[in-house]
């Protein structure tokens, strides 16, 4: 009775400890891929920490989550999608990345998100647009 206890216990223990360090795996917040394939700059904003680094092929900045919600509504308008892919993504301590194509109806472009986690949530910090 008791090995069967502390077995349950262990089982128990692990399967906890297991969910918690799955849910810490994701590079990308909820929601991100879902917003930009709908072209949703609003939704994919509230990822976003205060300031994001925006790398496009014409302009690199820093923006506040409102500018940067505009900036990538106005490429979502210039360049509408037609597919996007997640294609890798990687995690080390607090940080992660992820890589993903985005096909537009005459370009194709390669997205990559640095995240970080900040009080148990993931914050996008940059995002990188490359045309391909």
């Amino acid at each position: 009775m008791i090995k069967f206890k502390f077995l349950f216990a262990l089982i128990f223990v692990m399967t906890i400890a297991f969910t918690a360090n799955a849910q810490n795996t994701a590079a990308l917040p909820d929601g991100t891929i879902m917003s930009i394939k709908n072209s949703d700059a609003e939704k994919l904003s509230v990822s976003f920490n205060e300031q994001i680094e925006i790398i496009l092929p014409e302009k690199t900045a820093v923006y506040s989550r409102k500018q940067a919600e505009m900036v990538l509504k106005n490429f979502f308008n210039q360049n509408p999608i037609t597919e996007f892919q997640l294609i890798h993504q990687g995690k080390k301590d607090n940080a992660s990345f992820a890589i993903a194509n985005y096909y537009a109806s005459k370009s194709r472009f390669r997205f990559t998100f640095l995240t970080k986690i900040k009080s148990g949530k993931i914050y996008i910090h940059q995002i990188r647009i490359e045309k391909q």
